[in-house]
């Protein structure tokens, strides 16, 4: 079937926005308007109908508390409660299992390798895996001092002690999942606690605290945007 990689529902806040979003594929020769999200054809019907129901669920309860979910927040956290941890993990780990078999030039830097068949199974087995098995964590970043639901983008992949890190931003909030290392399990638990605190990590609890933070301050976005500005200052200087 065509399938969406983002989900549907997060394009379709993107496009109710009333700035009147466009979609755009933009590329060396040309760039012209579409009229969807990125998609292609992709997933079987069966998996597509069991990844949709992750999909409905996740929106529900993360976007409109809906499912006895409650979110509380201050300044510096939001905490959701009561989340359905296999549900939310399976929504998560299709998303980053379709950006990764994608052959959209867009999420071409996503690449799982062997781990694309463990995704596979765990999502056709509906088995989220325990929160230390392919960790996910969430940030809301701050746009004017509000969450904007209309922003959607991936980030630049990162390595750090033999664990791949790849952020992306859907719906407003940032992802960011953290793939081990070939290794054994044992070095790749070590590996995976040295790269982020546990109390952030999506866990079997239905609780899940949620920094917040300023979209500019985010490490991933700063080392983005500061490698952008010296590669422009680096060209100038050579003109």
């Amino acid at each position: 079937m065509e399938s969406h990689i983002f989900p549907r529902w997060s394009i379709k806040f993107l496009r109710e926005d009333v700035s009147n979003n466009r979609f755009y594929e933009m590329h060396h020769e040309a760039s012209h308007l579409v009229q969807d999200g990125p998609k292609e054809v992709l997933l079987c019907d069966p998996c597509e109908q069991r990844i949709s129901r992750n999909e409905k669920y996740f929106k529900e309860a993360i976007h409109l508390s809906r499912h006895n979910t409650k979110v509380l927040h201050n300044r510096q956290v939001a905490i959701i409660q009561g989340l359905d941890y296999s549900k939310a993990k399976l929504f998560l780990l299709s998303l980053i299992y379709r950006m990764s078999v994608s052959s959209l030039r867009q999420f071409g830097q996503i690449s799982l390798g062997t781990h694309e068949g463990v995704l596979g199974d765990m999502i056709i087995t509906e088995d989220p895996g325990r929160n230390d098995q392919y960790a996910i964590t969430a940030m809301i970043p701050l746009i004017g001092g509000n969450m904007e639901e209309c922003f959607l983008c991936t980030l630049p992949v990162s390595h750090r002690n033999g664990v791949t890190v790849c952020p992306m931003i859907v719906a407003g909030i940032l992802y960011t999942f953290f793939i081990p290392g070939l290794s054994n399990r044992l070095h790749d638990i070590i590996a995976l606690n040295t790269c982020l605190d546990q109390k952030w990590v999506l866990n079997e609890s239905g609780e899940w605290i949620v920094p917040l933070i300023d979209f500019l301050d985010i490490p991933s976005v700063k080392a983005f945007l500061e490698r952008r500005i010296n590669n422009q200052n680096h060209s100038q200087e050579h003109l």
